[in-house]
């Protein structure tokens, strides 16, 4: 986590007066993070707060206001009798229950279910790639690569089974709002859990795409 020293405001930097009570630095802490609204899935981490000791204790509730973005925030605690305003450095850490191995899977492995558990991880450690919320979707796929335990399982380190081979006669699951109704039709292409495939009608002998989902093919006339 990044570090940034908590500063004081220009304003009113003399010196507290010697009778004068500090500023409790657990209230500011304690502002700062009723401020934040911290969820079940998110850690806040507040810079040095040690600063309030020098300022005289407000007798007004203190305010705060927040600006940046996640993960990296500032927060301005606000004293208005005395007037004094410190800022803090604050990190807020998102976090996410995802699917990550649970021993050691060598290249070319197929996942079993006790390969696959679910653990919460930081969602920085995976941005920008596609990771999986359900232990369901991967069973069956293959190890792209040795992974270690403990690594976050993503498109780009494994490959889910192919559930459509080219040729196979499939259900086609067909949406619109609230109805649902069911087809069968050749697949012209194979396809794994996430890709669009082509396929035939046999009556018809027209093509069409849908979406390859774990429960087979899906197209949606909503979208």
């Amino acid at each position: 986590m990044r570090i940034i020293w908590a500063s004081l405001v220009g304003l009113l930097l003399a010196s507290t007066p010697a009778h004068a009570t500090p500023q409790d630095p657990n209230a500011v802490a304690s502002a700062i993070r009723q401020a934040l609204a911290s969820t079940g899935n998110s850690t806040i981490t507040l810079g040095p707060v040690e600063g309030a000791e020098f300022m005289q204790s407000c007798a007004e509730t203190l305010t705060v206001s927040v600006t940046g973005l996640a993960p990296f925030e500032q927060a301005a605690v606000h004293c208005s009798s005395p007037v004094w305003t410190l800022y803090v450095a604050v990190t807020v850490s998102e976090y996410a229950t995802i699917a990550v191995t649970a021993r050691v899977i060598a290249a070319g492995q197929t996942l079993l279910p006790a390969d696959i558990q679910m653990q919460s991880e930081p969602v920085l450690s995976y941005a920008g790639r596609q990771i999986f919320y359900t232990a369901e979707a991967l069973t069956g796929a293959t190890a792209m690569m040795n992974l270690p335990a403990g690594t976050i399982l993503t498109t780009g380190n494994i490959a889910q089974p192919v559930i459509v081979h080219a040729g196979q006669a499939v259900a086609v699951n067909i949406i619109s709002g609230n109805v649902q109704v069911s087809l069968t039709a050749i697949a012209t292409q194979a396809g794994r859990v996430g890709d669009t495939i082509l396929l035939t009608n046999p009556s018809t002998g027209k093509h069409f795409p849908a979406l390859v989902t774990p429960s087979g093919p899906v197209v949606n006339l909503a979208f």
